[in-house]
């Protein structure tokens, strides 16, 4: 089948739904006219006042544009997550799948397709053209890395997650989420979209394609930009008949580096190159073509996100010395093998802490199923001399807030007028930071000198003016680009390096299994390193341990397993908040269990992500707390989104003349007294911490209404920041 036809069988079955015929319309575009190629070729009047339109290229007057995704009208109706509703206002009922947006992206490409040495002029004499892996997504104005409009955005870095569950694609938002409806365990897989280019090698001083923003030092950087997609047939570049191949390998080599890297065991070769110490197989296969086109990597679906490491039939230990020092390798210690072989859990032991600080035992391993890699493009048509350039390729850990991403909430928080520090750590996002692949895995893909392989790049921009994208909603579904995902910390989230400051990426120094990196990354205020669950005040007052995103008091325990804190009236009459013990708390063995869920805090909008931030720092000041030091004084027992009717709001309402809009957020908040904290005698994985004074909170975003122990009501206005 030829392109046009592909793309009439597309706009046939949109056809059906008078809604997508009338919205096109109104951009004087008839998708039922024929013949097809005429009408997709004319000049058209766009209107980018209709929704979804708004952030379309001021340049784009066309259905389809010759090589230019962000001024093809046809290609953003169908790709863009914010063309939703008809004319009328009604949601549209039917929507493009997945395939078929890519059967109209390689009709942009293939309409008038060029010579190759069309594309070197293009490029430049002396530029070197190569074929180069990109992950792409076609982003909203907002999103994209030049923010002047619509486009199809880049990355030689992909990232793909895994999980339990089948991938859960949401034909509206034109995307993938991680959660199901009807089931609160489940980790969907999402996977991670790749295409092969003719790409140009660029210095980064050159303007116009990225990398955004621009790094220090990237002016000294070669960086890698798309200029023609490449596809199967006749139609991509003039006078050939293609036959695109993608081969991709993972591994997930976590053990085997750990016992180099420390050899504590007499486990040795052959054996550290087999499995569970090396896993390649069954880590990533490629979706289906006809459904969503070709090069969207998946992760194997598994049935659990952790599992006990097996060699050779039996459970696999590693022994672990006295005052073990793994150099901020973070591995499970906490299952302990007995002399008779069975397992002695030491989250039961009331003290765990000396017990493995003490070693001298074996310890059971675990695996999970993160990986790393690559995926490369051959074409046999193509000249030999012309490289083949491999996208660096991870399935990592599933993401908590995949409708908010790490580059959103940095330049978000960044306009912000909060007290330094604020954060646990310094925001990074792992499209600004410039490190090689790993050099390491197999088929030497990845060069020590090319450090771009994160960067956000784009198709070089052309003269538009840039769109108003005030009122252009973000994306809000699963990204596989850099912006979304955590810059390398040691550990990290989804991806970490040789170093602290590394000169190359690599999965296999995370945590082992990926659950201890987010045991510590949710209860460290909710920022180190990655936009994650805060669960800072699931657990005792610490100094140091400041909630900045609260979770709800619906959410907290119901994403990990961990009992919310309960208030609890004394025998003296004074109150204590209970607590389950941070140091009894084990998301390995929660994960065995089935307790970890992201079914609710996965649907946290930005919006309510921002807002959270927000109320958490004016609940603070309003308690004359803005520095971290000041917020450590005081503990958040209870944190709601308020409905009404709500009978202690009307009451607060009444008492102070103040009607509050929504959103609104409810507080309980604590005065506590970190030393006197302690534990139970009848119970040794709970602390108790004593009450000081307790103050109850409703704020909107410009008005606190405020009750301390013993005061009245009383309203505190917002300072505007």
């Amino acid at each position: 089948m030829d392109l046009l036809t592909g793309v009439e069988a597309v706009c046939n079955r949109l056809a059906t739904d008078n809604g997508w015929h009338a919205l096109l319309l109104q951009h004087g575009l008839d998708i039922k006219a024929r013949p097809l190629a005429a009408e997709l070729n004319k000049p058209l009047s766009v209107d980018r006042s209709v929704k979804g339109f708004e952030d379309f290229s001021l340049n784009g007057q066309r259905a389809i544009e010759a090589r230019s995704p962000a001024r093809s009208l046809l290609y953003h109706a169908l790709a863009s997550p914010n063309v939703t509703t008809a004319p009328d206002g009604e949601p549209l009922q039917l929507f493009p799948t997945a395939g078929e947006i890519e059967q109209v992206l390689n009709y942009v490409y293939g309409v008038r397709p060029p010579s190759l040495a069309e594309l070197q002029q293009q490029a430049g004499d002396g530029t070197k053209l190569a074929i180069v892996v990109f992950a792409a997504e076609y982003r909203p104005g907002p999103d994209t890395g030049h923010e002047k409009h619509a486009d199809l955005c880049f990355s030689r870095t992909g990232i793909a997650r895994v999980g339990t569950a089948p991938a859960r694609y949401d034909p509206a938002r034109r995307g993938f989420l991680p959660w199901l409806e009807n089931d609160p365990q489940a980790f969907c897989v999402t996977p991670a979209r790749y295409y092969a280019f003719i790409a140009m090698e660029k210095s980064g001083a050159d303007p116009g394609f990225g990398p955004w923003p621009v790094q220090p030092a990237d002016e000294d950087l070669r960086f890698w930009v798309p200029l023609h997609k490449l596809f199967d047939g006749p139609e991509c570049l003039a006078d050939l008949d293609l036959k695109i191949d993608l081969e991709t390998f993972h591994i997930n080599e976590k053990i085997r580096q750990f016992h180099l890297k420390f050899p504590i065991a007499t486990i040795g070769q052959p054996d550290l190159s087999k499995p569970p110490f090396v896993i390649t197989d069954d880590l990533v296969q490629w979706a289906d073509e006809q459904t969503f086109g070709k090069g969207l990597l998946m992760p194997v679906v598994k049935p659990r996100l952790v599992e006990e490491a097996v060699h050779e039939g039996q459970r696999l230990f590693f022994f672990v010395p006295p005052n073990p020092s793994y150099g901020g390798y973070i591995i499970n210690r906490r299952f302990k093998q007995r002399d008779d072989g069975s397992i002695q859990d030491l989250n039961l032991e009331p003290d765990v802490l000396q017990i493995v600080k003490d070693g001298n035992y074996r310890a059971l391993h675990f695996i999970d199923y993160t990986a790393e890699g690559w995926v490369r493009a051959t074409c046999k048509q193509l000249p030999e001399q012309m490289d083949s350039v491999a996208a660096y390729s991870l399935a990592a850990a599933p993401d908590f807030y995949p409708e908010y991403d790490q580059r959103s909430l940095l330049e978000w928080s960044n306009r912000q007028s909060f007290p330094q520090p604020f954060f646990g750590a310094n925001p990074r996002v792992l499209s600004d930071r410039r490190a090689a692949g790993n050099p390491g895995l197999k088929g030497d893909h990845f060069r020590p000198d090319d450090k771009g392989i994160t960067a956000a790049v784009s198709h070089e921009l052309d003269n538009a003016q840039p769109c108003r994208l005030d009122d252009v909603a973000s994306t809000r579904r699963q990204s596989w680009l850099c912006y979304a995902a955590a810059g390398f910390f040691s550990p990290g989230w989804e991806i970490s390096g040789n170093s602290f400051n590394p000169t190359f990426f690599c999965a296999y120094e995370l945590g082992s299994p990926f659950t201890e990196d987010v045991r510590i990354c949710a209860s460290i205020g909710g920022y180190w390193p990655a936009v994650s669950p805060d669960n800072t005040r699931a657990f005792e007052p610490t100094i140091g341990w400041v909630p900045i995103i609260p979770l709800t008091d619906e959410e907290i325990g119901a994403w990990d397993g961990t009992p919310r804190p309960r208030l609890l009236e004394q025998p003296d009459g004074k109150q204590v908040v209970e607590y389950t013990h941070y140091e009894f708390t084990d998301f390995t063995k929660s994960a065995l269990a089935g307790q970890l869920s992201l079914q609710r805090i996965a649907q946290t909008s930005d919006t309510d992500y921002q807002g959270r931030i927000l109320s958490m720092h004016n609940a603070f000041k309003s308690l004359g707390a803005t520095t971290r030091q000041e917020k450590n004084a005081w503990s958040v027992l209870s944190f709601r989104k308020v409905e009404r009717p709500d009978a202690l709001l009307e009451q607060a309402e009444s008492a102070t003349g103040a009607v509050l809009q929504a959103p609104i957020h409810g507080y309980r908040i604590y005065k506590n007294d970190i030393p006197a904290t302690t534990t139970p005698p009848h119970d040794f994985t709970k602390r108790h911490a004593i009450v000081v004074e307790m103050v109850e909170l409703f704020l909107d975003p410009t008005t606190v209404l405020i009750k301390r122990e013993g005061s009245c009501w009383r309203v505190h206005p917002i300072e505007p920041s």
